[in-house]
């Protein structure tokens, strides 16, 4: 740009000298190849002037889009882009909200799902949602920064949340955490979304305190008691096997679960519990007017060594079925059923 302004000036300056040289006025040659000489070394200045500040501005704008989007490894092996702060978001899960609540940006969920009303930290009042029954364009409607789902991510039309994505919306996956160390990840992974990972590895910090504690008091036991845990009582009897955060709590604690060679939660049997006769039965089934002491009262479950020696105890549902960072309560509660000769108070 700047060759082609001086050589259309020159070529100018040419012409006009060409004509003083051939008039008949007192114009000097020299005086005209001076304006020249100077014209043309003004022009190169005012050109430097003009072109630098047009470099320093697109340097500071790439900067600023810099500044403003950043990457966030997810959980499936893939990033998540990141457009400035999330302040408006939608929890889909109560982990989700428990994790946000123990971030410190409580205030920032609009939206819940109606599971997250017990949440301590957060206005049960906006814990209406039912994600089950998706309604997209209320969802919508909100303007969230941000949608947080307790799932695997989708694409295309088979994804339910592809209008919102379309419309700008971020969506953030939290897949069920299939360890201690998975729903860690999940934390971490919340915690860099909502620019709060110091808080986030805070949290995970304590977890990993609470761990190393019972480990190392665990390492003591000889002979490992097994249990059977409970998810969901008679006569719909849901557990859980291996890939899952309690059967990773319960080998935190030093404990043998009764269905470790099963995968996943799965529904089981009243049989299968009394022929692996387990030394101990947990239960986080807990709702109004429900007494688990009817597990001890169930036909054929008399001569099940947990009922026997009266070791069948209850623990709160939400740090053991929750993962987030109050799982720590629920590994303390379950090593303290377990083993009260070592962990109880």
């Amino acid at each position: 740009m700047k060759t082609r302004k001086l050589t259309a000036l020159i070529l100018a300056m040419a012409a006009a000298l060409t004509a003083v040289s051939c008039s008949s006025g007192n114009t000097s040659v020299t005086d005209t190849t001076i304006s020249v000489t100077e014209a043309v070394s003004q022009t190169e200045t005012e050109s430097e002037t003009t072109e630098a500040p047009s470099e320093t501005t697109t340097e500071e704008t790439a900067e600023e889009i810099t500044d403003d989007i950043r990457l966030v490894n997810d959980l499936e092996g893939g990033t998540v882009e990141i457009k400035g702060e999330l302040n408006a978001i939608i929890s889909g899960a109560p982990a989700a909200t428990e994790i946000l609540t123990g971030l410190g940006v409580g205030d920032r969920i609009i939206a819940a799902d109606m599971y997250s009303a017990d949440v301590e930290g957060v206005d049960p009042s906006v814990c209406t949602l039912d994600f089950y029954n998706l309604d997209i364009e209320y969802i919508a409607s909100l303007e969230p920064d941000a949608v947080i789902i307790d799932g695997i991510s989708m694409t295309g039309a088979d994804d339910p949340y592809h209008t919102l994505k379309e419309a700008g919306v971020t969506v953030l996956y939290l897949p069920s955490a299939a360890s201690v160390d998975g729903l860690k990840d999940g934390i971490r992974f919340i915690s860099e979304c909502v620019d709060k990972a110091d808080k986030g590895a805070e949290l995970i910090a304590d977890i990993d305190s609470c761990v190393s504690e019972i480990t190392e008091k665990a390492a003591a036991i000889t002979e490992k008691k097994s249990v059977y845990f409970e998810i969901s009582a008679a006569p719909y009897l849901y557990t859980c096997g291996n890939n899952t955060f309690i059967n990773d709590i319960l080998n935190i604690v030093g404990a043998e679960n009764i269905y470790a060679n099963e995968e996943g939660w799965l529904s089981n049997s009243e049989e299968t519990v009394i022929a692996a006769d387990p030394d101990v039965i947990i239960t986080s089934v807990k709702y109004d007017g429900y007494d688990f002491n009817e597990i001890s009262a169930r036909a054929g479950w008399e001569n099940i060594s947990a009922v026997k020696n009266g070791c069948v105890y209850q623990v709160e549902p939400n740090p053991v079925s929750r993962p987030s960072q109050n799982v720590v309560k629920g590994i303390r509660e379950v090593a303290a059923a377990v083993y009260p000769e070592i962990f109880g108070e």
